[in-house]
């Protein structure tokens, strides 16, 4: 009896002192994420495994410092920890639903989806447009600033967003406000400057510079004069610690310092952003909700994802990194809450869309409506 007991004892110690060395944990999920790392599997993938099982965690300090001796980075562990809670999916008012964020590092960015979906017609983009030849965007007779002549010469309205640029003409611009843009039609479009100095050109015409500005600049467009958007493209440059002969914003969006800050972050979202019934992006930096883009078609949402996507990252990049927690489903639904309180006034009015801003205490957006009165697009920062 005592030899079996003993016996009986000594695999005992055995047993714990294996799961002690093989990092072994009570958790399943957790242990299935230390195989995978074990076995020299790629973090990306791990992410879309746990995103595509619905795998949550509940982590504890022991299962953190197995999964450190597993080889887990940081960011994984992070993105675990936001995969675990029970949040995610929740409503959002009574049309959309928010799933788990995408994380890295101190960016989140989680997809919304609607539940029912709303026929706003058959858009293309700026992009498209050019791609296909059906858009001409050239100065005024009477070059000015603040606006550029758009024409359609197509057989599809051109939706174009506010903070896209536009590169060329006598001085790069972006787009002020959302403008739908109807087939055959010519409109007189609100523009900004983001190339402070130069005022010459060898041609009137302008092509898509191939990206959106980041928050603070396409708040400053539509919320904000000449002066203070050229204060914000200089801070931001700033930040990135990046410049240009002219300060052009659009030189410094394609320049390959920023393409190789902005690599990490571009394939952690790739991974996990690849649902393309989406319709919005939440954009949370350093534990606090700060930037969303809502659209009614998401056929139309996924043509200008990629686009958004980088904007988000470009925040990201300039912000710099003071926290990783992830907000919840509380602070989420508190963020639009401020809705409820939200004055509103029109800020631009074109033939086939009206703008108008939506501001309360903490936030501040604009809601672009079509002719038929129905939300095409809706963009809210924190301030």
């Amino acid at each position: 009896m005592v030899r079996k007991a003993l016996h009986i004892l000594s695999i005992v110690i055995i047993s714990f002192c294996l799961v002690g060395c093989l990092g072994i944990t009570g958790n399943k999920n957790v242990n299935d994420i230390i195989t995978l790392l074990k076995a020299k599997v790629g973090e990306e993938v791990i992410k879309v495994h746990i995103t595509e099982k619905s795998m949550t965690f509940d982590i504890s300090t022991k299962d953190i410092i197995n999964l450190k001796k597993a080889g887990a980075s940081d960011d994984l562990l992070t993105y675990m920890i936001a995969g675990g809670t029970d949040d995610f999916p929740f409503e959002l008012e009574t049309d959309f639903v928010v799933k788990r964020p995408t994380v890295h590092k101190h960016l989140a960015i989680y997809p919304v989806f609607r539940k029912a979906l709303i026929d706003v017609g058959d858009y293309i983009t700026l992009d498209e447009a050019q791609t296909a030849e059906v858009i001409v965007i050239i100065e005024q007779t009477n070059a000015s600033v603040p606006t550029v002549i758009i024409k359609n010469i197509g057989t599809k309205p051109i939706y174009i967003m506010a903070g896209e640029i536009i590169i060329g003409g006598k001085q790069d611009r972006m787009v002020s406000f959302d403008v739908l843009i109807p087939k055959g039609k010519e409109v007189a479009v609100s523009v900004k400057c983001v190339e402070h100095g130069r005022w010459h050109g060898k041609s009137a015409k302008f092509k898509s510079g191939g990206a959106v500005g980041g928050k603070g600049v396409r708040s400053a467009l539509q919320f904000k004069d000449q002066h203070e958007v050229w204060d914000e493209v200089r801070e931001v440059c700033k930040a990135l610690d990046a410049q240009s002969s002219s300060g052009t914003y659009g030189a410094v969006l394609s320049s390959e310092e920023i393409e190789q800050k902005s690599k990490s972050f571009l394939d952690a979202m790739e991974q996990g952003l690849k649902d393309d019934d989406m319709v919005s992006m939440i954009m949370a930096l350093n534990g606090e909700v700060v930037c969303v883009d809502i659209f009614t078609n998401p056929k139309f949402f996924a043509k200008v994802k990629d686009k958004l996507v980088k904007a988000y990252v470009l925040d990201a990049i300039s912000a710099g990194q003071t926290s990783r927690q992830i907000p919840g489903k509380e602070e989420i639904l508190g963020f639009f809450e401020e809705l409820k309180t939200a004055k509103s006034k029109e800020l631009k009015r074109y033939g086939a869309n009206c703008n108008t801003e939506l501001e309360s205490e903490q936030i501040i957006g604009n809601e672009s409506r079509d002719d038929n009165g129905k939300v095409q697009h809706l963009n809210l920062y924190r301030k």
